[in-house]
């Protein structure tokens, strides 16, 4: 687990106040396809040792966690994408395993939020 918390609610309330409840339903539900994508992406690219690759998938996915309070999945997001634009290969295997399992924490929380404070489209 990384020390960072799992998820802002303060993010998705400004999110609410921003555009109402299909507006901050709709960039969830874009976050929560868009994430496992990006992660697939800089997986890929880390094996065949294209930091170029981490580095381009992990930049919009900082980006898009950090609209949905996603802080752990920034945090990881901001940190891998920092290493690979320097080419730092070393630590990316472990800090893409820790940016896996924070996804999957968060990935729950968002669905219960989803669900529980925003109306189905």
């Amino acid at each position: 687990m990384h020390p960072q918390p799992c998820l802002d609610e303060a993010a998705l309330a400004k999110l609410l106040k921003l555009g109402g409840p299909k507006f901050a339903g709709n960039m969830v539900d874009l976050f929560l396809g868009y994430a496992p994508t990006k992660l697939a992406e800089a997986l890929a690219a880390e094996a065949k040792g294209d930091c170029a690759g981490v580095h381009d998938a992990m930049h919009p996915l900082k980006t898009s966690a950090g609209h949905v309070g996603a802080l752990a999945v920034r945090a990881l997001a901001m940190e891998i994408e920092q290493l690979a634009r320097a080419g730092e290969r070393g630590r990316l295997p472990g800090l893409l395993t820790g940016l896996e399992a924070a996804m999957g924490e968060v990935t729950p929380r968002l669905r219960e939020w989803r669900a529980g404070k925003v109306i189905s489209d």
